[in-house]
Order: structure tokens, then sequence, then C-alpha cells
């Protein structure tokens, strides 16, 4: 065998070891924003604590307790009530739905004594529709969760 091959047969396993080091390595979500917020996550008891990385919101918990779980929100947004102004997360999804359509096509084509014409042919187009849903919503008062709001499609 020649150096070089030695060198790209290692080369291969030092890239497969980096590589299932890497996949073994991977934090969930939550963890990643536990770890973000570790000073809070640590205050908390440790009951509250699996509840959170369980993936539980209840009512009263904080602002912070509801991004652990679910992150940033879709949008934010401020609901008026006759007591109190509440602050909305909203937590939404996107599909997106192929269409195909068939629409013509024209082209122009010379024929052999330098004659040109118009030719047509029809040619599938695909488009996406986006479908935005709304799947998630906590309102908040004074920083603590108030309402939880599960939107099933």
């Amino acid at each position: 065998m020649k150096k070089r091959d030695y060198f790209f047969r290692g080369l291969g396993g030092v890239l497969s070891v980096l590589f299932l080091a890497g996949c073994g390595t991977t934090l969930s979500p939550i963890e990643q924003r536990i770890q973000k917020e570790y000073a809070f996550f640590a205050a908390l008891p440790e009951d509250e604590q699996e509840r959170l990385r369980g993936g539980r919101v209840e009512i009263g918990d904080s602002m912070d307790a509801a991004w652990i779980v679910y992150g940033k929100p879709t949008k934010s947004y401020e609901r008026l009530t006759e007591a109190s102004v509440n602050m909305v997360w909203s937590y939404s999804t996107t599909e997106l739905h192929p269409v195909d359509q068939f629409e013509t096509t024209y082209y122009p084509v010379t024929g052999r004594r330098g004659v040109t014409r118009w030719s047509s042919d029809l040619q599938l187009q695909r488009s996406y529709l986006h479908d935005r849903s709304e799947n998630l919503r906590i309102e908040f008062r004074e920083g603590k969760v108030i309402a939880i709001d599960l939107i099933n499609p």
C-alpha cells in the first residue's frame, strides 16, 4: 500500500469518529434553552425542573418557564381586557402544499428556409401554497401564565 492510501484511510476513520461523536452530543431544544437560562432553571424546585424537561407548562408558570418549553413564539401581541393588558404568545406551524398545473409556453422555431414561427408546448409548473396554522397560544398577566389554548386542527 502507498502512503497516500494509509493517509486517506486514517482521515476517513478520524472523520467517522468525529461525525459519530457529534451525533451523540446533540441536545434537545428544551435542553439547549435550559442551558441558556440556567440560572433561572437551577433556582426551580426539582419537581418543576422535571416537569419543564418533560415539556409541560402549567397555569402560574413564568414567561421564562414557557420559553424553556416552547421557545420563541411565532408572534406575540397584547390583549386588552377590561381589567388588564395581557401578553399573548402564539405558536404556529407552516406546511407547504405542492400545486401542479400545466401552462402553455411559447418559443420561436426557425425552419430550414430561415423562416421563424412560434410554437407552443404545455409545461408542468409546480408552485407551493403556504398553509400557516396556529397550534398553541399562551396568555400572560404580570409575567405569569393565566391561560393555555391548545388548538387542534
